[in-house]
C-alpha cells in the first residue's frame, strides 16, 4: 500500500504541468527558428506554387513538428543543431 498526501499529488501535478509548459515553449521557439535557419531562401520568396510565404512557413514548421512527434528529431537535437550551426543557445529546464 502506498500513501500519498493530497499536497504531494498537487505538487506532482504542478511539476508535470511545468514540464509540459517548458517543453511546449521550447518547441514553439525552436521549431520556427530551425525552419528559418534551414529554409530561409524558400521562405523569402513571396509566392511559390500558389502558396504564400506564411503558408509555406507554417507547413515547414508542421513538418518539423511531425518529425519530432515521430521521434526522428529530439529536443536535444534541435538545441544542439541551433547552437552548433546558428550560435543560438536554447536551454530547457
Amino acid at each position: 500500500m502506498l500513501n500519498i498526501k493530497a499536497s504531494d499529488i498537487q505538487q506532482i501535478k504542478k511539476d508535470a504541468t511545468n514540464t509540459a509548459a517548458d517543453t511546449a515553449f521550447f518547441l514553439m521557439l525552436a521549431i520556427p527558428v530551425m525552419v528559418i535557419h534551414d529554409k530561409y531562401p524558400q521562405i523569402m520568396r513571396r509566392v511559390v506554387d500558389g502558396k504564400s510565404r506564411e503558408e509555406r512557413f507554417a507547413d515547414l514548421c508542421l513538418d518539423l513538428y511531425d518529425s519530432f512527434n515521430k521521434g526522428y528529431v529530439t529536443l536535444d537535437d534541435l538545441a544542439q543543431c541551433l547552437w552548433e550551426e546558428a550560435g543560438i543557445k536554447l536551454e530547457k529546464k
